[in-house]
């Protein structure tokens, strides 16, 4: 994902979460995937993007801006407190 790429919706985040799940795990993950990544916030979605760009060596500082500024209060409580 480059930097222009900054999914402008929850559905377009999610979709990106299940092609790149779909592309490590292959297609029969596709619908697990897509219930996983469902429950998610717009700002959780793009957190998540944000953090698999920085595992895969290709951080994306618009990204990561993004993602901080869409989470939510709610978001940052869930996040303090998954494990």
């Amino acid at each position: 994902m480059n930097n222009a790429a900054i999914p402008q919706t929850i559905e377009a985040a999610i979709s990106i979460l299940v092609d790149q799940d779909v592309a490590k795990w292959g297609e029969a993950e596709r619908e697990a995937s897509q219930r996983q990544h469902s429950q998610r916030s717009y700002g959780l979605a793009l957190n998540e993007l944000a953090n698999r760009a920085v595992t895969a060596d290709e951080p994306n500082a618009d990204l990561s801006k993004a993602a901080k500024k869409a989470l939510t209060k709610t978001d940052r409580a869930f996040l303090r407190t998954a494990r």
